[in-house]
């Protein structure tokens, strides 16, 4: 206990001993730091808001009126970034080079200025030693500026919120006022600047160009194949075609049932024809209808039907084009009976002979229909075969054209993207916008002269009490009882108090 208690008590005898020391070391400093706080000049804060939005980049370019502009929340990276842009020494540099002359030259600097300039110097000096070792070029006058500048530079971002503050503190408010506008200036600027897309308009449109030539040549060449292969350039030609040919065959078919049982009976009746007298006694003839009329009536009939198609299909039509065939026949059939000329005869022979004639003219005309639908069906389907076989050679060409035309319609709103872009930027529109610019500051900061009074009387005291064991220790004499027997190691008999 008495070990350990003797170094406290030394110090306190110590400190006891030294108090004039301490007393005038701790007062001259107070009065040092209370004077150079009282001359210290005013500071004032500029001060500049801007909010960060993402209504830029979502912007939506599309034909469609139902598409609306997607928004996107701002992340805390999109704040962190921003407030690296304008926190960076590039940024300040380029503000400052333009105004250098207004930056340097300020007020003459006050007492404390001049007096806290020289342990900045000291701290720097390491630092110019070392370039001067190295050979490096000297700091200029605008790297000196930029990194004081720095220093009274604050950028922070708003506590739950899009906002970004800017603030710089300076002993001329109209500076401070102007650095703060022209720095964030700058920055929207330098958005401008890195969402400028004039080359990529200058390149879309070189695209668009080519790609109109290459479409324009591709249209071409499946036009000049259409023309060359005799194929419709609607694109139904093919499937148009097909249904052509399924509806010869279904006519043909049809027009061939309707043959073998016209040519069934038209058997049938000249067998009968056979079996009866050709003579036959003369008998009235008043109410008989002759092979002559009932031919002439069949021709009627067949060109009211033909007046009854022309009302629903053309001319050129498949079923006008029977129906003139059996027309046709049936006059022909008409003429040599009139040449022929009849008699008296037996009338059932006559009815017979009328309805052979008139069972003969519909096989002749179903004949002469069959032919033409298998000639057509032979054309077609051979028509039908070139087709199939030029298939792939059009196909190849229309996916040409159709890739052309998908690329072209790309560039195309590429193109209006960046044009819109451009627009942009010639408003100014980004996605940093100045909300609250810097005005000139009335009232100076609040002074921290209590703060600079206590901490200078803290350093004040330790200086003292430290000056006070530096000079304890080069007394080399025995001040005390107790370092007397710490020293010789023998108990203290008595003391003598000076």
């Amino acid at each position: 206990m008495n070990e350990q208690s003797l170094p406290i008590q030394e110090i306190t005898e110590l400190l006891w001993r030294r108090r004039g020391l301490i007393a005038v070391v701790f007062a001259v400093g107070l009065v040092t730091v209370v004077v150079l706080a009282w001359l210290q000049a005013p500071t004032y804060r500029a001060a500049a808001k801007l909010m960060v939005t993402s209504a830029r980049a979502t912007i939506t370019v599309s034909p469609d009126a139902n598409e609306r502009p997607r928004v996107d929340p701002v992340t805390e990276a999109d704040l962190a970034s921003e407030v690296s842009m304008l926190s960076s020494m590039s940024l300040l540099r380029e503000v400052l080079e333009q105004s250098y002359d207004q930056a340097a030259t300020g007020p003459p600097p006050g007492l404390f200025t001049r007096v806290m300039a020289f342990p900045y110097y000291l701290l720097h000096l390491p630092g110019q030693i070392y370039r001067a070792i190295h050979r490096l070029p000297p700091e200029s006058g605008l790297d000196l500026l930029a990194d004081e500048t720095s220093k009274r530079l604050s950028v922070t971002p708003v506590g739950r919120s899009n906002i970004i503050d800017v603030a710089f503190e300076d002993r001329r408010p109209a500076w401070a006022a102007e650095l703060v506008n022209n720095l964030v200036s700058h920055h929207v600027e330098r958005h401008v600047r890195l969402n400028q897309q004039a080359s990529a308009q200058q390149f879309y449109e070189s695209q668009r160009a080519l790609l109109t030539d290459k479409l324009h040549d591709a249209e071409t060449a499946l036009g000049g194949f259409y023309e060359r292969e005799g194929i419709d350039s609607t694109g139904t030609g093919l499937p148009a075609l097909r249904d052509r040919v399924l509806q010869l065959e279904t006519a043909l078919a049809d027009a061939e049932t309707e043959l073998a049982e016209s040519t069934a009976e038209a058997d049938y009746l000249g067998r009968a024809m056979t079996t009866m007298p050709k003579d036959a006694a003369p008998g009235p003839v008043a109410g008989l209808t002759s092979s002559s009329s009932l031919i002439k009536n069949r021709i009627v009939e067949l060109e009211l039907q033909r007046s009854q198609l022309l009302s629903q299909f053309a001319p050129t039509s498949m079923k006008v084009s029977d129906l003139d065939r059996q027309i046709a026949e049936a006059r022909r059939l008409f003429e040599q009976e009139k040449q022929g000329g009849s008699g008296p005869s037996d009338p059932a022979r006559q009815t017979l002979e009328a309805n052979l004639t008139q069972t003969q003219a519909r096989a002749a005309a179903l004949q002469a229909r069959a032919a033409s639908l298998r000639a057509q069906l032979d054309a077609s389907r051979t028509q039908l075969a070139h087709l199939d076989s030029v298939a792939s050679s059009q196909e190849r060409l229309e996916q040409e054209v159709k890739a052309a035309k998908e690329s072209l319609a790309t560039y195309l709103k590429k193109a209006e993207e960046a044009r819109f872009s451009n627009a942009l930027d010639e408003s100014r529109f980004v996605n940093v916008v100045v909300i609250d610019r810097a005005t000139v500051p009335t009232m100076p900061q609040a002074s921290k002269r209590t703060m600079t009074i206590a901490l200078g009387a803290v350093i004040s005291l330790v200086a003292g009490i430290g000056l006070a064991f530096v000079r304890d220790r080069l007394d080399a004499s025995v001040k005390s009882g107790s370092e007397a027997r710490r020293i010789s190691g023998l108990p203290l008999l008595a003391e003598i108090p000076s």
